[in-house]
């Protein structure tokens, strides 16, 4: 994918300079919210859970990301309107790519396998820290699900609407273009996969690959939407996985 750059021309950032204020801005945004809203849980004794309690700073960053194309001339009215009028083709090319993410999935668990086979200990160690969350957060989930709380609602929107919208929104449209226009397509979906990959905290190393994924999905069709559609399935087989593997 090294010939002519299919995103020239593209209404998005020029220079790295820009691109890293608005990443440190979202960053910063996204912990003061997050603090915020652990203040709140802990002064009305409630708990939103890991993926409700981000869903405003992922609104946020959503906001802010939506205003910054908005300002460079994208006409996210125009965007929708496309969107809708091809949708069905969209959800048609999502499920096609989610079998190349399943494939993918298998190639991460096949690699895990066999680092566990031959480090052992050692693999385990550096694994522990996502192994006790991912513990914790399917627990959670399973109970909220059989409990029907308005907790997994909110986790379901978090994790299967909103978060697809946004990171793939600043991710991809940003993130990726900026890098885009000045590289080729390796090191472009490599810089911002890792950023993409940095902000899931412990699973990064898990989440890398599928940044890069989808990175590669966004050059091969460059539509916004389709992107959005096949993270959506990715999420929404991810908290399935979460609430049956409990």
């Amino acid at each position: 994918m090294q010939g002519p750059n299919p995103f020239s021309g593209i209404k998005t950032y020029t220079d790295y300079r820009h691109l890293w204020l608005l990443t440190a801005l979202v960053i910063l945004l996204q912990i003061a919210v997050s603090a915020g809203v652990t203040l709140l849980e802990r002064h009305f004794g409630v708990s939103l859970g890991t993926f409700g309690g981000f869903l405003p700073a992922l609104l946020v960053t959503g906001y802010i990301s939506w205003a910054v194309l908005a300002g460079m001339g994208v006409s996210w009215r125009g965007a929708l309107a496309d969107w809708r009028a091809r949708a069905g083709r969209d959800l048609a090319l999502a499920l096609l790519y989610f079998a190349g993410y399943a494939v993918l999935l298998a190639g991460i668990a096949a690699a895990l396998y066999a680092g566990y086979y031959f480090l052992g200990d050692r693999l385990a160690a550096a694994m522990h820290p996502l192994d006790v969350r991912n513990t914790a957060e399917n627990m959670a989930l399973y109970k909220a699900a059989v409990s029907a709380r308005p907790s997994f609602l909110l986790a379901l929107l978090s994790a299967c609407v909103v978060a697809p919208a946004v990171e793939e929104t600043f991710f991809r449209r940003i993130v990726y273009t900026t890098i885009r226009l000045k590289n080729g397509f390796w090191a472009s979906a490599f810089w911002s996969g890792l950023l993409f990959a940095l902000f899931h905290g412990e699973g990064a190393p898990i989440i890398f690959p599928v940044g890069v994924y989808l990175a590669w999905v966004y050059e091969r069709e460059r539509r916004l939407s389709l992107n959005i559609l096949l993270h959506a399935l990715i999420n929404v087989s991810m908290m399935s996985l979460k609430v049956l593997i409990k």
